[in-house]
C-alpha cells in the first residue's frame, strides 16, 4: 500500500474535522472535490506539502470549468480550503484564521523555522492558551526575522546588543504595555532555544509603564442598554450574552466557550476553567442571568448535540468565534441603544471594566473584585481604582506641608 503524502494526510484530517463541525454532506463534498484539484496541482508541481507557491497557484485558479470566466464562488472555496488546511497544520484544528490576504511572515532560515515550530509545540504541550501561543508566535517570529535581516542564521552567533536594537525597532510602533508583553514572550523563547540563555540578560528589565484611566459606562448608557434588553429588538441569545457580560464581567473567550455542563441549575452557580489563566472560576447564577440563558436554551437555541451554550444562528450552528464573537453582539445592542456610536471602546472588555467599577463604588474590596474577575495576580484589579474619581481625589496629597521658596523670575 502506497504511503500517503503529508498533504494527503492533512487534507483527510481536515475533511474529518468538517464532519465533526457539523458541515452538511453536500458542503463536505464540495471541499473534497476542491482538495482533489489541489492534489492534482501538487502532483504537477512535484510537491507533497502545502507550499506558498502551491497555495497561491490554487487560489488564483478561479476560472469556471464551464465558462472559463472568473468565478467568485470558486475563488472563495479555494481560499477557504487553503485557510482550513493552514489552520490545521499550524493549530491542529480548522477554527477561525486570518484571511488569505493577511499573510503571516515567517523566518526564511530552515533552522529558525524548526526551532520556532518546536517552541510553539512545547507551549501547546504545556497547556498555554491560544492567545498566549499566538502572542509568543508573533514576538518570537518578529525577533527571528529581525536577526535574519541583520545577517544572522544561528542564535549562537547573535551579538547581545542586537536585543536592544530589536526593542528599539518595536518602540516605533508598539505601546508600553505591548513592549512589556514582548519582553516576557522573548524571554520564554530564548529560554527554550539553544544558545538563547546568553541573550536573556540583555532584554530590558524595566520598560515604561503607562497607567491610563480606563473607560466605563455612564449611568445613562447602562440605563439605555437595559432599556433595549427589555424589548424584542434583540434576540434571546444576544440578550443572554449581554446580561452575562454586564453582570459578571466574564472575558469574551470564556463566554463563547461556556458549556451547558458549566451551569449548575440546582446550586445556582457557573463553574468554568478560564481560558486565559487555566484557573477555575465559580460565579453565582443570579436570576437575571439564569432566566436569560434559560429562555435562549428553551426557545431559540438550535437543536444540536454541541456542548456549548451559545451557537451561531446559521447552520452548521458552531460555537461563536473566540475573537470578536461577542463584540458584534455588544456593538449591535449599543447601536439600538444609541450609545457609543463613534470610536469609543466597545465589547466585553468595557463590560468587565464597568462591572469592576460598580463593585468598587459600592465599597467592595479590590481583592474581592480580583477574585470575581478571575485574576491570577490580586494586584491586577488595582487598575480599576482609576475609575473612581472620588477615591483618586482622596489619594491626592496636599502640598501645604511642603515649604516653598518664592522668588522672582530670572
Amino acid at each position: 500500500m502506497e504511503k500517503k503524502t503529508a498533504l494527503e494526510s492533512n487534507i483527510e484530517k481536515v475533511l474529518q474535522e468538517l464532519e465533526k463541525e457539523g458541515y452538511c454532506q453536500s458542503t463536505i463534498l464540495l471541499y473534497k472535490r476542491a482538495y482533489n484539484g489541489l492534489l492534482k496541482d501538487a502532483a504537477l508541481m512535484q510537491v507533497d506539502t502545502l507550499s506558498d507557491a502551491l497555495a497561491d497557484y490554487f487560489v488564483k485558479d478561479s476560472a469556471s470549468r464551464k465558462t472559463g470566466q472568473y468565478c467568485h464562488l470558486r475563488k472563495h472555496l479555494h481560499s477557504s480550503c487553503i485557510r482550513k488546511l493552514r489552520g490545521y497544520e499550524e493549530k491542529g484544528y480548522i477554527g477561525w484564521k486570518p484571511r488569505m490576504d493577511r499573510k503571516i511572515d515567517r523566518p526564511l532560515t530552515v533552522g529558525f523555522q524548526n526551532i520556532h515550530s518546536q517552541f510553539l509545540e512545547q507551549l501547546k504541550i504545556e497547556g498555554k492558551s491560544e492567545n498566549t501561543v499566538e502572542s509568543c508566535r508573533n514576538v518570537s517570529c518578529k525577533f527571528l526575522i529581525f536577526i535574519e535581516g541583520q545577517g544572522y542564521t544561528c542564535l549562537k552567533t547573535v551579538p547581545p546588543e542586537l536585543i536592544h536594537d530589536f526593542f528599539h525597532e518595536l518602540r516605533a510602533t508598539w505601546n508600553s504595555a505591548s513592549l512589556r508583553t514582548a519582553a516576557t514572550r522573548l524571554r520564554s523563547f530564548l529560554r527554550f532555544a539553544e544558545y538563547g540563555d546568553r541573550l536573556i540578560t540583555e532584554i530590558p528589565a524595566k520598560l515604561p509603564k503607562k497607567t491610563t484611566i480606563i473607560p466605563v459606562l455612564t449611568q445613562e448608557e447602562e440605563q439605555a442598554i437595559w432599556g433595549v434588553l427589555k424589548t424584542d429588538a434583540v434576540s434571546s441569545r444576544d440578550k443572554a450574552i449581554m446580561i452575562l457580560a454586564l453582570i459578571t464581567g466574564l472575558r469574551e473567550v470564556d463566554i463563547v466557550n461556556l458549556k451547558l455542563s458549566d451551569i449548575d441549575w440546582k446550586c445556582n452557580v457557573i463553574s468554568i476553567s478560564q481560558r486565559k489563566t487555566n484557573k477555575p472560576l465559580i460565579l453565582p447564577l443570579l436570576p437575571a442571568i439564569g432566566n436569560a440563558i434559560a429562555r435562549y436554551i428553551v426557545n431559540d437555541r438550535p437543536k444540536t448535540d454541541s456542548p456549548y451554550v451559545f451557537l451561531s444562528c446559521n447552520a452548521p450552528h458552531r460555537p461563536l468565534k473566540g475573537r470578536g464573537g461577542c463584540y458584534h453582539v455588544v456593538k449591535k445592542i449599543f447601536l439600538r441603544a444609541g450609545i457609543r456610536l463613534g470610536n469609543e471602546l466597545k465589547g466585553t472588555r468595557l463590560m468587565r471594566h464597568h462591572m469592576a467599577s460598580k463593585m468598587l463604588k459600592k465599597g467592595v474590596a479590590v481583592q474581592t473584585i480580583s477574585l470575581t474577575l478571575g485574576h491570577v495576580n490580586p494586584d491586577s484589579a488595582d487598575i480599576y481604582l482609576t475609575t473612581d474619581e472620588k477615591k483618586l481625589r482622596d489619594c491626592a496629597l496636599t502640598l501645604s506641608a511642603i515649604p516653598m521658596k518664592v522668588g522672582g523670575l530670572q
